[in-house]
């Protein structure tokens, strides 16, 4: 591309043609993306739109995000090239750009492999002035710049090590019954545990043995136990928290920490298999370093989620959250103070009034039963890859909230799996699939997981249905049976 100048930042003011011109791939891809954008592929419309459509103006003909179409750019150039490109983003509030430039600086200086000491000197004279929130900021300033969230993901550990001598443990003024209340209370219980943990390690005079200290042995096996019981405080975090952060444009941070919380889960997942199994060097090598985990991400939580949490989000938004909390609920040894927010209804509205189906009629009422009685759990995404529905079965495979309704299906899952439930979308939406399926086993469950394209009676793509089902029981059927069996 001689006498052009490479491209390494995608901005909504940008040229669709100056982008496809460098990028020749993005033609296909953003086909992909969005069936506006397919118009790209005719040489003749190519030629029309791409000298006078921004990037600004193509999001907003095809009903989306400019910001979600800059990141979906960039990531395919990433995919197809390598190179990371810088996505302009809107200016993060409350930090100055001064500011900003030179907390920026100390954190790629210090992720180069700079001198720790020298790092948390100039942090702690840039911070004396800013609130604690302002760290998170800075996160999603980078993320939205285009650094990956591997990466900061594996920066923030160094992060909070530069954080930590210069903040004071934040101080909540919220009432029992206040998510951050009941958070910061379970918080204090996930101490106690991975003290006693450590106490068994000082007890047993460093490697405790399920032979020579049995009953050392027992008690870590209990608390280890109890330990996965942080799921339930992660997933409210998850499922709750995370999606009403989201709808304030507050997403880079929340992403970073769920990348830490499935690491967590997996190394502690991997520790209770050994402990059941007897491997005590496993366990005396592998387990310090999740306690020293799960403390980091109590300081995380603390110092840099919760004040940012409690500056964005207004009162209506915590009732919400207070009101659906206990669809996950809480760690074990926690009770909930009774707050001010009512709690979810089991309801659907009317009750009354016939809905003409495709073949006869029913109540809403007759629908939301017969939808949360099947063995199936189902949920709906639109079009616009937001979740309308979820069938809200009593007993669930997978954690599910009211808060999910409306939020972007990708911000419903893992930061591991979102590149899967993009390409799956994609394809849906180009009507190159039709069905994705898959199975896990979990929990003693074999779960089978279906998505289906949902499309109306012009073939016209109207949205995604999740089907998932515990299947463990029917894979086990053999022979015939005609006759009603016993209860029992």
């Amino acid at each position: 591309m001689e006498g052009k100048r490479a491209i390494d930042r995608v901005t909504p003011q940008m040229l669709v043609g100056d982008l496809i011109e460098q990028f020749p791939f993005l033609i296909e891809e953003l086909g992909n993306f969005n069936p506006h954008s397919m118009a790209l592929r005719d040489p003749m419309m190519r030629q029309m739109m791409a000298r006078v459509a921004t990037l600004e103006m193509a999001a907003m003909r095809g009903g989306v995000r400019v910001e979600e179409m800059m990141q979906f750019i960039a990531g395919a150039v990433q995919r197809h090239t390598g190179r990371i490109m810088m996505v302009d983003g809107p200016q993060v509030e409350g930090v100055s750009p001064e500011r900003l430039d030179a907390f920026r600086r100390i954190m790629q200086e210090l992720h180069a492999g700079g001198n720790l000491e020298d790092a948390q000197r100039k942090f702690a004279e840039l911070v004396k002035q800013s609130l604690p929130g302002e760290i998170a900021e800075m996160e999603q300033h980078l993320i939205k710049e285009g650094i990956p969230v591997t990466e900061i993901k594996r920066m923030c550990d160094v992060h909070l090590q530069v954080v930590s001598p210069s903040l004071q443990q934040e101080s909540y003024d919220v009432a029992p019954g206040h998510p951050v209340h009941s958070f910061v209370s379970e918080n204090r219980l996930i101490e106690q545990l991975v003290e006693r943990l450590r106490g068994i390690f000082v007890a047993a005079g460093g490697v405790p043995r399920p032979d020579s200290h049995a009953e050392l042995w027992r008690e870590l096996e209990a608390y280890v136990t109890k330990l996965w019981e942080i799921d339930k405080h992660y997933l409210r975090k998850e499922h709750q928290l995370f999606s009403h952060l989201e709808r304030y444009g507050f997403t880079g941070p929340s992403t970073v920490m769920w990348g830490i919380h499935d690491d967590i889960r997996a190394e502690l997942k991997q520790i209770r298999a050994a402990v059941s199994e007897s491997r005590a060097e496993f366990v005396s090598a592998r387990l310090p370093q999740l306690l020293d985990a799960v403390l980091s991400m109590v300081q995380k939580e603390e110092r840099i989620l919760f004040p940012t949490a409690l500056k964005l989000l207004k009162d209506e938004d915590w009732e919400t959250i207070a009101g659906s909390e206990k669809e996950i609920g809480y760690i074990e040894g926690f009770v909930p103070r009774v707050s001010r927010a009512t709690a979810a209804t089991s309801g659907g509205g009317q009750v009354g009034g016939l809905l003409e189906m495709n073949v006869g009629s029913l109540t809403l009422d007759q629908v939301n039963l017969i939808l949360t009685h099947l063995p199936v759990e189902l949920s709906f995404v639109d079009e616009k890859d937001e979740v309308r529905f979820y069938s809200n079965q009593a007993h669930k495979i997978f954690a599910r909230t009211p808060d999910a309704i409306g939020r972007k299906v990708q911000n419903c899952h893992p930061p591991k799996s979102v590149h899967l439930v993009t390409q799956i979308l994609s394809e849906f939406r180009a009507g190159q699939r039709d069905v994705a399926e898959f199975w896990i086993q979990m929990h003693g469950m074999f779960v089978h997981i279906r998505y289906f394209a949902v499309r109306d009676s012009n073939g016209k793509y109207r949205g995604s249905l999740e089907v998932v089902q515990d299947v463990a029981a029917i894979r086990g059927l053999e022979g015939e049976r005609r006759l009603l069996a016993e209860q029992g």
